[in-house]
């Protein structure tokens, strides 16, 4: 199991006056309350942006004050991009997370610029939760990808601790690694390319899952488990557990650029595709 590494501070939440946003500012209020913590909206622009920014801030923060007095709302307006912002503003504080509103940027788009989500969820040293989809069932399950490995450790701790506040089963959603052939290594990549070990046979990859999941389940015994094994791509089948899920939780491992561009990321897919809100846990080296 993997160290604990917990934020005391605020829940920090963007908010740029857009639906998207105000929805994901009133998700974070909500989660910033279970959690008894404050709520810090951080607006990102440049000096032309800052007095109107401020107002609708201020605004948010009254409305949010009116419908749960007891909620501490702090506003900052910074200049730069949304994930340089996010993620300096959540540093100064120690914030518990980020949260911010699905964008729509087109599919080109994100694979040569990225996306806000998916440059926080690069930078970011602490969970972010990307609040898309439809309104979420009150009483889904938090669904958890993972394989046992490292990279999910995280997510699973975040995913507990999750459904054990709001009082949810968890379900873990583990997809057998198939092979894939080609070279072992290319440096301008930073490292292998294609991964070439051989698939896990199920039965392997269950005991790998379970291993992890042990501590967690006896730190949250309240906390009801349910093992799913997807089909497809893990990708995919995340894709497809999402559609009555209070909360999706993936992990995130530090890889080049162009590697991910080349093949992929599960946890990119599940913020541009994904059906309920998606918690990205990145996982932090040992050491």
């Amino acid at each position: 199991m993997s160290a604990d590494r917990t934020h005391s501070g605020p829940v920090v939440s963007g908010f740029d006056g857009s639906q998207e946003a105000e929805r994901a500012v009133r998700w974070a209020a909500a989660e910033a309350k279970a959690r008894g913590l404050g709520l810090l909206l951080a607006h990102a622009g440049d000096a032309a942006e800052v007095e109107p920014a401020q107002r609708r801030l201020a605004s948010m923060a009254e409305a949010l004050e009116r419908s749960d007095p007891g909620l501490d709302v702090r506003t900052v307006v910074r200049d730069g991009t949304p994930d340089q912002v996010l993620t300096a503003v959540a540093d100064e504080t120690d914030a518990a997370m980020i949260v911010l509103g699905e964008s729509h940027t087109g599919m080109f788009a994100r694979a040569v610029s990225g996306s806000t989500e998916s440059g926080v969820t690069k930078t970011a040293g602490r969970p972010v939760v990307v609040v898309r989809g439809e309104q979420p069932p009150p009483d889904g399950p938090v669904i958890l990808g993972t394989d046992g490995s490292e990279q999910s450790a995280e997510a699973a701790g975040f995913a507990f601790d999750f459904a054990a506040r709001h009082g949810l089963t968890v379900h873990a959603v583990h997809v057998a690694r198939m092979p894939i052939w080609g070279p072992a290594s290319e440096p301008l990549l930073g490292g292998p390319v294609l991964d070439p070990s051989p698939g896990l046979p199920q039965e392997v990859a269950d005991e790998l899952v379970a291993r992890q999941l042990k501590p967690w389940q006896e730190r949250y015994p309240d906390v009801a488990v349910e093992m799913v094994h997807g089909i497809g791509p893990a990708s995919q089948a995340l894709t497809v557990q999402s559609s009555e899920a209070a909360l999706l939780v993936v992990g995130r491992s530090d890889h080049g650029d162009l590697r991910r561009l080349l093949l992929g990321s599960i946890s990119d897919d599940a913020l541009h595709h994904a059906h309920c809100p998606v918690a990205v846990v990145r996982s932090q080296p040992v050491g």
